[in-house]
This record gives structure tokens, sequence and C-alpha cells, in this order.
């Protein structure tokens, strides 16, 4: 096959995608594919879990860009992104309890106060309070995250990383840079 042929044939196919959604598909593909093997080693936050808020605890399904929410320094802040994933029924997530009385449910691989829930023991110190019980659960089908104009945000007062941008950091250099 000649160069001119390949070269209109190629055109010919991308042409559709490039002249789609503003432009963006074809950008996002290629900005998305490294974070496919990424997304089996995170899973965030299950859909129900409740964030901290001006005005109260919501659920992390319901938050939006633009929402405000009790970021991990403890004053509001703005959510920048919100990711949502669907999850196999077979994740493991774990809900880390505290002498306080709060509860985050995290996958194992998410920080909480900086440290990764699957590190965290009964008589760990965090965030001012002590771990009394890690248990773990799978069935959940959807999990999420949010980028906030700080470190993350806060559930029942704890503070929890945002995931985010370590995913990022994770797909541009490879899975084997995840550090504890």
């Amino acid at each position: 096959m000649n160069r001119t042929r390949l070269i209109w044939i190629v055109a010919a196919l991308v042409m559709p995608v490039a002249l789609t959604s503003c432009n963006l598909l074809g950008g996002l593909i290629g900005a998305a594919l490294p974070f496919a093997g990424i997304k089996l080693v995170f899973s965030c936050l299950p859909e129900h879990v409740e964030v901290d808020t001006p005005s109260g605890p919501m659920r992390v399904e319901h938050l939006k860009a633009g929402d405000w929410v009790i970021g991990y320094g403890g004053k509001p802040v703005k959510v920048l992104q919100k990711h949502s994933y669907l999850e196999s029924p077979e994740t493991e997530f774990l809900t880390i309890e505290f002498s306080d009385g709060a509860e985050v449910e995290v996958c194992g691989m998410h920080r909480v106060a900086g440290l990764r829930a699957r590190s965290l023991q009964p008589g760990d110190f965090i965030a001012g309070r002590t771990v009394t019980g890690v248990s773990r659960h799978r069935g959940e089908t959807r999990s999420c995250d949010l980028l906030t104009e700080d470190k993350g945000y806060r559930v029942q007062g704890v503070p929890v990383n945002s995931m985010i941008e370590e995913m990022h950091r994770a797909a541009m250099s490879g899975v084997g840079s995840l550090a504890d």
C-alpha cells in the first residue's frame, strides 16, 4: 500500500473522532488509557459514604465540581473534580473505626490522614484519634473520589486524602511507582 493511500485511510478514520465532542474525544481516550491499569489498584470511596460539608454530611455520589466540602485541613474548600467508577462486587473495601465513633470506608490503597488504609491497625493513632477496628467487606458496585482545593476532604471529621493526583502520577510513571 502506498504512503498517500495510508494517510487518507488514517485521516478518514481519525477525522470523525477529531470533530466529535468539541475535539476532545481523541485526547480523552489517549489520556484515559494509562488509567485503566491504575483503576484496578485504587477503588476510592463507596458512593454511599457521606463527606463532611459546611451544611452537614452529604453522600459523595451527590457531590459535584463546584460544591463545597470540609477539606483535609478542616476548612471549607471547593470540589474541583469528581471521579466516579464502576466496581466489581468482589472489590474489597475497608471500614476504619475510631475511638470517637467515627468510621471511614475506603479501599485499601486509599490514604486516610496520609496513611494507606490497608496499613492501619487497631491501636494506631492518626489525626488525633485511635483506630479501634478495621473490617473488610465486598459488594459495592460504585465508588467515587473528589479532587479539592487542598489535599482532600473529611469524613466524620477524619481527614481523607484525594487519590486522584496520586492515580495520575502512577498512570504516568507506572503502577510500580506507588509507595506506601
